[in-house]
C-alpha cells in the first residue's frame, strides 16, 4: 500500500530542487545541457538539452528547443519541446512551437500555437462530452444514443466537409 508522500503529482515533486537560474535581469546566448534542473526567469536564446526539471518563469522568455522530461512553463517559449516525460503549461504559458510529450497538463489561460503529439502506440483519444442541466424537457428527452450519434455523425460530416484554403 502507498503512503501519501509516495504520491508525486507535481512536476516539483518528481524532479528534486532547481539548481540553476538564468536571473530576471539575464540575456543569455548559446546552447545549455546538464542533468540538473534548471530554472529560466531571464531570456535565454539557443537550445536547451536537460536531464531535469526546465522551469520557465513568468518573465522567462525562450527561442529555440528544449529537450528534457520535465517542463513547466508560466512565461513564453518559441520554438519546440521535444522528448518531455510531463510538460506544464500554467495560465500564463505561451507556446509557439510544436510539443511532444507523453503526459500535458494545460492550464485555462494558456496559449498554444503548434501541435501537440502523445507519440504512444495503441492510445486513443479521449472524447469528452459534457452534460449540462438543462430546464428544457425536450433535451432532457433526447439523451437516447441514436440521437447521440447523430449528433456525432452531424458534427463529423460538418468537420469534414469544411475544406481548408489553398
Amino acid at each position: 500500500m502507498k503512503k501519501k508522500e509516495d504520491k508525486q503529482r507535481r512536476v516539483e515533486d518528481k524532479t528534486g530542487s532547481i539548481l540553476s537560474i538564468i536571473a530576471p535581469s539575464t540575456n543569455f546566448k548559446g546552447t545549455l545541457s546538464g542533468s540538473d534542473s534548471l530554472l529560466i526567469a531571464g531570456h535565454f536564446k539557443g537550445d536547451i538539452k536537460c536531464e531535469g526539471l526546465v522551469r520557465v518563469d513568468r518573465e522567462g522568455r525562450i527561442q529555440g528547443t528544449i529537450s528534457s522530461p520535465y517542463v513547466i512553463v508560466e512565461g513564453e517559449i518559441n520554438g519546440d519541446i521535444l522528448s518531455a516525460e510531463h510538460v506544464e503549461l500554467r495560465a500564463g504559458a505561451r507556446v509557439v512551437g510544436n510539443i511532444n510529450t507523453i503526459k500535458i497538463v494545460m492550464a485555462e489561460g494558456c496559449v498554444v500555437q503548434g501541435e501537440v503529439q502523445t507519440p504512444r502506440e495503441g492510445d486513443k483519444p479521449f472524447v469528452f462530452v459534457e452534460k449540462r442541466k438543462s430546464g428544457n424537457q425536450q433535451d432532457n428527452q433526447d439523451k437516447s444514443p441514436s440521437s447521440k450519434e447523430m449528433n456525432n455523425s452531424e458534427a463529423n460530416s460538418h468537420i469534414s466537409s469544411e475544406k481548408k484554403p489553398s
